[in-house]
């Protein structure tokens, strides 16, 4: 029994200091099946809410929207990281 605790909390440990020290700046989404013509005349996303915040400040809800805010926007849009963007205090 305190093998098996001592393995899940080394586990839990490496998992936690992977993810802090991960360079999430950049991540990147493919929108390449964005860019198919029957894909562009549904212009449908999923209600899947995973926020992502891009170069131009706004959060998006998900990788669908992202993606077709940024072939319309000639893909000048970048991620900056998952999740929401922060709000400037200026």
């Amino acid at each position: 029994m305190e093998k098996s605790k001592a393995f899940l909390l080394a586990f839990l440990a490496t998992s936690y200091f992977s993810y802090v020290i991960s360079d999430s700046s950049f991540k990147v989404i493919s929108c390449s099946h964005y860019q198919k013509k029957f894909v562009q005349k549904k212009h449908i996303c999923s209600i899947r809410v995973s926020p992502l915040c891009a170069t131009n400040n706004v959060t998006y809800p998900n990788s669908c929207v992202y993606c077709f805010a940024r072939i319309s926007l000639n893909f000048t849009l970048r991620i900056q990281y998952s999740g929401k963007c922060l709000k400037s205090t200026s």
